[in-house]
């Protein structure tokens, strides 16, 4: 599995995958995150599969820090439809469906992040995800969810995400997630 983890990440992407994606990233890094993408929904027996699956890259930027001019941040944006398999009793998007998007999503951009400054560009493990819910998106709604890395490095690392109502250019939701890479097997 590791080696073949590996092979993939260093495989080429088709240019037509790779060419949908806007934004200033170089080639290789704007292949991280559907690589990333990829291998997450591509765990045999993983939560939200079919969610995970409609989940597009748009726009894969690295962007100077509005804060300090001296760091750069990776800014990832992705799409997806809202479907009935996300939703909750009342008709609207389910808030752990909003939780599970940030999650996904939000790693993508520390992952630019690495690559960008030259670490691994390998994602971490979840330690928090705090999400405020501003609004409802009902069936049909197209997001964009926008997501920022704040803080990169091995140990531990931070990044926000927002999920927007495209047409109606309302805010739904919004997460900081803290990272940390995970603990190493010991060896017996």
């Amino acid at each position: 599995m590791v080696q073949s983890l590996r092979s993939f990440l260093e495989t080429r992407l088709e240019d037509e995958v790779v060419s949908l994606v806007s934004g200033n990233a170089p080639r290789e890094i704007k292949e991280i995150p559907i690589k990333w993408l990829t291998i997450f929904r591509n765990r045999k027996i993983s939560f939200a599969n079919s969610i995970a699956d409609r989940i597009k890259v748009v726009e894969v930027s690295i962007v100077e820090n509005p804060e300090d001019p001296f760091k750069i941040d990776g800014r990832v944006v992705c799409e997806i439809d809202v479907t009935s398999d996300m939703l909750n009793a009342t008709g609207a998007m389910h808030e752990g469906c909003a939780v599970f998007l940030i999650d996904e999503c939000s790693a993508c951009s520390l992952a630019v992040l690495n690559a960008a400054e030259g670490r691994p560009s390998r994602p971490g493990v979840s330690q928090a995800i705090n999400t405020i819910f501003h609004s409802q998106a009902r069936l049909g709604t197209r997001l964009r969810i926008v997501n920022t890395s704040m803080t990169g490095g091995v140990e531990m690392t931070s990044c926000k995400a927002e999920i927007w109502d495209i047409q109606n250019h309302r805010l739904i939701a919004s997460g900081v997630q803290l990272q940390m890479m995970p603990s190493r097997p010991r060896k017996l």
